[in-house]
């Protein structure tokens, strides 16, 4: 009975800790800002965007960063996957709007 009380205890908390180290990247990246798509986005918007993607990189690689060693592989991975992708989201917008602006004059 010690032994089934013992096992369950290390195993609530195998799973607490676990949860927390997911917790720690997945909130890094959290509050992402929303991108418009290719097609419907305006070049001011574009532009306005600029200083609202910059704060977000910066304030989530810092955030992540502070996880450390912290988190858990497959959730640190899938945090820079979320950083990698809005970055690569907001370049692409920035591309199509200065080939637009090219192709105008």
């Amino acid at each position: 009975m010690k032994k089934l009380i013992a096992v369950s205890v290390f195993s609530a908390l195998a799973l607490t800790s676990l949860n927390s180290y997911a917790n720690c990247a997945l909130a890094a990246v959290k509050d992402f800002p929303r991108l418009p798509a290719l097609e419907a986005s305006q070049s001011q918007e574009v532009a306005a965007l600029k200083a609202t993607v910059d704060m977000y990189l910066e304030r989530a690689t810092q955030n992540l960063e502070s996880c450390g060693g912290y988190s858990e592989d497959f959730f640190y991975n899938a945090a820079v996957t979320r950083l990698e992708k809005t970055a690569e989201h907001y370049n692409a917008l920035v591309r199509h709007h200065n080939q637009m602006l090219v192709s105008a004059k």
